[in-house]
């Protein structure tokens, strides 16, 4: 099939891949415009978390990834959802969340409902509700941290407890010091006493001494093991100031989230429909035009070898002139009394006329008969 066939079907045709687009089009923008209007409000969050980590940029990034997760993710949908009355399909499919830049940590949010909605109160809630879903995992750690910190400082004061309760000595660095101070000095006095030649004195000061260094050695044991005590305990309450630290900074993350100036409402509005309707009405006459040239196309296809296939003439008595006619050189011209007048392509008969001495207007007429 060449194409000027098909333009030619195509003139044939007309009707179609006019009507039909225009239809297509018709309807799809119809059918668009039926369908309810929308209305936009706007939320503007300035993220405390990001700027609380020093605002890198690939910190800033990652956090608006995780924001725009949260913000459709089943937690923050459903409390949302409950608290306004509103399908959770209409806040999954509504809400959106984007940055200007990569690293900005200005977050903007919208919101897309329909009439009756409370679209500023739901972009509002629904903004703060994904920033304490994503803090809420560091609450969380934040006061498992407090308490396993606890829990580790209590057993460093009961061991510490049950120390001063099995030796009795609650301070015995001081014990030891002052253990230490009097052995020194009856050391001294023994000096003088051997100097002296004082040996009742110098005897009785050598057993006085060995008894004090027992009970230093002992009191060196008990410095020792109250030394580990203790420091294991310094340990706990460092480990416990800084969960609490921490438990401390969260806590504070999560009450910006919630202050007046981090998120800024904005109330847009019913959203327009003709862009979206002219957009789509077009891709419908687009795609009908398509279907309706194709059509054409096939009813072509269809239509010539139907053509291409000559019915068989049936034999009869006129095969015999047709014959005649071949032989002369052509078709034979029907004249004026529905006689063959001339064969296509040769000579004339006379004046064009067959000669019939039978026909009374023949000149031969009567010739016959002579």
């Amino acid at each position: 099939m060449e194409i000027r066939d098909y333009l030619r079907a195509i003139r044939r045709w007309l009707w179609l891949p006019i009507v039909v687009p225009l239809l297509a089009g018709l309807i799809t923008g119809g059918l668009l415009e039926l369908q309810p209007s929308k209305y936009q409000a706007n939320a503007t969050v300035i993220v405390p978390a990001v700027t609380a980590k020093g605002f890198s940029t690939s910190a800033a990034a990652q956090y608006a990834v995780t924001f725009e997760d949260v913000l459709v993710s089943s937690p923050v949908v459903d409390k949302v959802a409950s608290k306004y009355h509103v399908p959770t399909r209409d806040l999954v499919g509504g809400l959106s969340a984007s940055t200007a830049t990569a690293s900005s940590n200005i977050i903007h949010v919208v919101y897309l409902g329909y009439r009756g909605q409370n679209t500023t109160g739901i972009v509002d809630d629904a903004t703060v509700v994904a920033l304490d879903a994503i803090a809420e995992p560091q609450l969380v750690q934040a006061q498992n941290a407090v308490s396993a910190a606890q829990v580790q400082l209590e057993q460093a004061n009961a061991a510490i407890n049950n120390f001063d309760a099995t030796t009795g000595n609650l301070l015995p660095q001081q014990q030891f010091d002052a253990e230490q101070q009097e052995l020194d000095t009856l050391d001294l006095e023994l000096q003088q006493a051997n100097i002296a030649g004082d040996t009742a004195h110098a005897t009785a000061l050598e057993g006085l001494i060995s008894q004090r260094e027992q009970q230093l050695a002992t009191l060196a044991g008990q410095l020792s093991q109250y030394t580990t005590l203790n420091d294991a305990r310094q340990a706990a309450i460092a480990v416990s100031d800084h969960a609490a630290q921490s438990l401390n900074d969260v806590e504070s993350l999560i009450a910006a989230d919630h202050a007046s100036g981090t998120v800024t409402v904005q109330k847009i509005g019913r959203v327009s429909k003709l862009a979206d309707t002219l957009k789509f009405a077009a891709i419908a006459f687009a795609v009908a035009l398509a279907l309706a040239l194709g059509l054409i196309l096939l009813m072509e296809l269809i239509r010539k070898p139907a053509q291409s296939t000559p019915a068989e003439a049936p034999a009869d008595e006129g095969d015999g002139d047709v014959d005649r006619e071949s032989a002369a050189g052509g078709a034979l011209v029907e004249g004026r009394f529905g006689r063959p007048e001339m064969p296509t392509g040769g000579r004339p008969f006379g004046n064009g006329l067959e000669l019939d001495p039978d026909d009374e207007r023949s000149p031969l007429a009567g010739r016959s008969e002579g």
